[in-house]
């Protein structure tokens, strides 16, 4: 284990608080542990801020947790024994003390809290004694998340653990990291989606460390992938072009924990990115197909902000005035194969069919305003995944043929909102549920067999 003195020189040289210190050195040793003593090391990969740091930049942002993903499931007994067995190792080997008995691994979300239906993470909370001698009693919490069922479109690379203090002749190994150009694509669509100031510094420092040396035409490629604008990547440029950076500009310094002569201002950061984005989509031609498809950055903008701040939107669609609460963004395809993004709210006014729930489309909405009225949620609010393409993005179900059309149009019966599935807790077979209620009726297995499973559990919410 690292001594008080190198501890102080660490962070009198990274100029980071001292905690900061002690949980980076612990980082290093807990990847060491993962990828050469535990059974997950030929399934589990680092991703995120950490992966960037203990994989490819020495010299970056220090980030506050280790992100992972899984390709399969775990249950949680196995990988906090995993875990656990880790913290044994580094305690034996660096003489950090664990707290094992406060170890903890949870869903770090409930299924109906998911920011994205279906997924699934744990969170492990890892904690040991504070080492820089203050203390005895002063507990240092590390923090894991475990993406399950985590899918990558790039193949995961093995890299050479960072480990930037003096005993990194003792954890030599390669660990197993998404690769950069997925994690700087990640990172890129994540900013379409939220205001946060750690993706733009990461996106930033590796152009500006990397550039040329980075595949700039597979990350962009992987990007559109995550996305729904392969049709026209230029609107996912544009809309990326007018982030609002007044957030980035008002939490930079609060968000960024990184070496003095490694920061990047935040100026700098946003005139590096607007600058880069331009060459980054000139492999595309520029076009205007499919625009109308899309909601753009002018009605993107205000739609987020009222997801995030739970407030209503003033609008005037289809030559009607309407108070309107946002609830989800989504990509969707028609019987005819027609695909465009529809906003779903609920209507508060009604326009000529009254209020309710209501899938507008953006060529007819021609004016939008943030409130400051604040809403209660009827459904869940899931516009954190604007603009990648839903699991299940068919406005029709595509295992039932089509209906003849109706004197008043195809779709004129078809009730538009959202709806819930469920899975029966003792058999396992879906229902869709048009309210949130897991209560079941009798019914058969999939062997047609009578089930005793009265209640299922929530799984996903769709939209019609």
């Amino acid at each position: 284990m690292i001594n008080r003195d190198e501890i102080e020189a660490k962070s009198k040289e990274f100029e980071i608080h001292i905690a900061n210190v002690e949980r980076d050195y612990v980082f290093g040793w807990m990847l060491f542990g993962i990828f050469t003593v535990s059974t997950l090391k030929d399934e589990i990969f680092l991703k995120g801020g950490n992966a960037l740091r203990k994989g490819y930049f020495e010299n970056t942002r220090f980030s506050g947790d280790l992100d992972f993903g899984i390709p399969g499931d775990i249950d949680s007994s196995v990988l906090l024994g995993e875990i656990n067995k880790v913290c044994d190792f580094i305690q034996e080997k660096a003489g950090v003390s664990f707290l094992k008995a406060d170890n903890k691994i949870e869903e770090k979300f409930s299924v109906s809290e998911a920011p994205i239906p279906g997924l699934r993470v744990y969170e492990a909370r890892i904690y040991f004694n504070d080492f820089y001698g203050k203390r005895d009693d002063l507990r240092i919490r590390i923090s894991m998340d475990i993406t399950r069922f985590d899918r990558v479109l790039l193949d995961i690379q093995k890299v050479t653990l960072i480990h930037p203090y003096s005993d990194a002749a003792q954890v030599v190994c390669q660990i197993r990291c998404m690769k950069l150009e997925e994690i700087i694509a990640t990172k890129l669509k994540c900013l379409l989606q939220r205001q946060h100031a750690p993706d733009l510094f990461d996106y930033v420092y590796s152009i500006k460390l990397l550039g040329g040396n980075l595949n700039r035409q597979e990350l962009v490629t992987t990007f559109i992938r995550k996305t729904i604008f392969d049709r026209n990547p230029h609107v996912a440029k544009e809309i990326l072009l007018k982030t609002p950076f007044q957030f980035f500009r008002e939490y930079w310094g609060k968000s960024i924990v990184c070496a003095k002569q490694a920061l990047i201002g935040v100026e700098e950061a946003i005139a590096t990115f607007t600058t880069d984005l331009n060459d980054l989509f000139n492999i595309y031609s520029q076009n205007s197909f499919s625009t109308f498809a899309y909601f753009n950055a002018d009605m993107r903008i205000p739609i987020m902000e009222a997801g995030r701040t739970m407030t209503c939107l003033k609008i005037t669609y289809g030559g009607y005035d309407r108070l309107v609460e946002p609830y989800s963004l989504r990509y969707m395809q028609r019987r005819d194969g027609a695909e465009r993004e529809y906003f779903y709210v609920y209507d508060r006014v009604g326009g000529n069919s009254g209020p309710g729930v209501k899938a507008l489309v953006a060529d007819k909405l021609t004016s939008i305003v943030n409130t400051e009225e604040q809403f209660k949620p009827r459904f869940p609010v899931d516009l954190s995944k604007a603009g990648e393409m839903p699991e299940d993005h068919y406005l029709f179900d595509p295992n039932k043929p089509a209906k003849s059309p109706t004197r008043f149009g195809s779709r004129s019966n078809v009730k538009t909102g959202p709806y819930y599935i469920y899975r029966c807790s003792h058999c396992g077979k879906q229902f869709r549920r048009s309210e949130m209620d897991g209560s079941l009726n009798p019914h058969k297995n999939k062997n047609g067999h009578p089930c005793y499973g009265t209640y299922g559990i929530y799984v996903t919410t769709k939209w019609h």
